[in-house]
């Protein structure tokens, strides 16, 4: 019947639009390894391992909010320790005359960064991101002198802020397909089996390290209170005893929950006022701690000798619901520190670190921090696009699954070809109230409209040709339905006529196009460009 024949052409057509749509796809997310990497001067940092110039540098970076640049220190490190000393300590130095890939930025290519970050000079090297992605003639600061937050912030560090070039570049070239980002520090304990390496991926995360239910929240309008506006409040600090009982850190009185900020380059777990949550750890562990570190987790208080030690873990409850158990072997560690002479990091094995800065006097009113060692067991997702953070309960694994994000942070499921650009971006969409880009339709909603239009076009032109054809057999005599065998068709180009004298199907002209199946035929499925 000519009309199952139409229909099933247009479902055909209606199918390849369809397909078109469907397959658009994002670029696959950029992990970088945050691991132990050997420097230049021969000993090893640990960070986010990147490479610089060719021939490449070996690095390790941090992450830094609200920096909007990315700056590696040169070969003098503005540090009070030897050259290889400071080496270590900034996660290695960069040597531009022995780069021959270094060349001058043009000043239209970074923004600038002001109080507290250092005064930079810049130059265009190419940046490589783990085995995963280069960027050539990429801007990078070089500090002119220290920022005066070497200890809590002393290396080289990625600019993540609200116009970070970093995430500018990778989105705007079509490397990731939202300006999003998402960290676990990995385990940093004393023994191989609490050590484990961490991942940053840029574009999207790892699902393979997270677990349970996630909690999104947005992120804070800027504050000079919290910098990276990555605001929560926990409820409940909780110490969980080897022997099984439980103790909150929290006084008896109603409404004692804390404000904190989380600021994934800090150096400890969390800070935490003396007076008194730490005070009251003190107590419930029979254990005084007026020691401080000063190796790399800076500030922390620190255990005199092994003696007493605590051997349980502690629990983060959030306003939320939400809440994270670190393991004790990620919240006393080993007493790590610089070699200021030779750069070596060396292990102390009394006196560890309690991964806790308590803070007190002129300090006991600042908002708590939690920091990267928070992320031993929590995963952290921004995504700078959607304006919301998202945590998780980490899975430390080697395992890896990674996930690409959108704008609105939805998860994509399609991954395009590591060769294969990816579709431009529709433009956003303005509704007629002027809401802004929180008002647009994403691009999966826009594709989707744009299937549903062609399709109806095409039934509806179909149904219009089946009922004129039939109007006109009617009008001749009623001529049947059916075609005399092969007076149907595409051929060549050659175009065939029915019984009646009348077209009965053009062979499509524009590149692309379908021709109607015959029966049986398999007829290639191409992507269509609408105009």
């Amino acid at each position: 019947m000519i009309t199952y024949r139409y229909i099933r052409a247009a479902l055909a057509l209606a199918s390849t639009y369809g397909s078109s749509a469907a397959a658009t796809c994002a670029p696959p997310p950029v992990p970088i390894t945050i691991g132990n990497s050997t420097l230049s001067n021969n000993q090893v940092a640990r960070g986010l391992q990147v490479s610089i110039g060719n021939p490449p540098q070996p690095f390790v970076f941090l992450p830094q909010w609200p920096l909007n640049n990315t700056f590696v220190y040169g070969t003098d490190g503005h540090c009070t320790f030897s050259a290889a000393g400071c080496t270590t300590r900034r996660g290695g130095a960069y040597d531009m005359l022995a780069s021959k890939s270094r060349s001058v930025a043009d000043k239209s290519s970074y923004p600038s960064d002001s109080a507290p970050f250092p005064p930079m000079s810049f130059v265009s090297d190419t940046f490589s991101l783990g085995q995963e992605a280069n960027l050539s003639g990429f801007p990078l600061g070089i500090p002119l002198n220290d920022w005066g937050e070497e200890d809590y912030h002393p290396m080289n560090a990625v600019g993540l802020g609200d116009n970070s070039t970093l995430l500018r570049t990778l989105k705007s070239t079509g490397k990731i397909a939202s300006r999003a980002w998402s960290m676990f520090w990995g385990r940093n304990g004393a023994l191989a089996s609490a050590q484990l390496d961490g991942i940053f991926v840029l574009g999207g995360y790892d699902k393979a390290k997270t677990q349970g239910q996630p909690l999104a929240l947005p992120l804070a309008d800027n504050t000079d209170k919290c910098p990276t506006r990555m605001l929560i409040t926990i409820s409940d600090l909780i110490l969980n005893f080897s022997n099984g009982t439980n103790a909150s850190l929290f006084p008896k009185a109603a409404s004692n929950a804390i404000q904190a900020c989380i600021v994934p380059d800090y150096p400890v777990l969390m800070t935490l006022p003396l007076d008194p949550y730490f005070g009251n750890f003190e107590t419930l562990t029979n254990q005084s701690l007026p020691d401080r570190s000063l190796g790399l987790v800076y500030f922390a208080n620190r255990y005199s000798s092994n003696d007493n030690v605590y051997t349980g873990d502690l629990t983060i409850n959030f306003e939320s619901g939400f809440s994270v158990r670190i393991p004790n072997d990620q919240l006393v560690v080993p007493h790590r520190q610089i070699d200021t002479t030779t750069g070596e990091i060396t292990a102390n094995a009394t006196g560890p670190d309690l991964v806790i800065l308590s803070t007190q006097d002129i300090n006991k009113n600042d908002i708590t921090q939690l920091g990267r060692q928070f992320l031993s067991a929590a995963y952290l997702m921004v995504n700078l696009d959607a304006n919301q953070f998202t945590l998780w309960e980490a899975n430390p694994t080697d395992t890896r699954q990674l996930v690409a994000v959108d704008e609105t942070n939805a998860e994509i499921a399609s991954v395009c070809d590591g060769n294969s650009p990816p579709p431009p971006s529709p433009p956003p969409v303005t509704h007629p109230d002027g809401g802004g880009s929180g008002s647009s339709l994403s691009s999966g909603a826009i594709a989707g409209i744009a299937v549903a239009v062609v399709a109806f076009i095409v039934i509806v032109s179909a149904i219009l040709f089946v009922w004129r054809r039939r109007q006109r057999r009617s009008a001749a005599g009623g001529i049947s339905d059916k075609f005399p065998p092969h007076t149907y068709g595409y051929n060549n180009g050659v175009q065939y006529q029915g019984s009646s004298g009348e077209q009965v199907y053009k062979p499509p002209q524009a590149p692309g196009e379908l021709p109607v199946p015959e029966p049986g035929q398999r007829v290639e499925s191409r992507r269509y460009e609408l105009q």
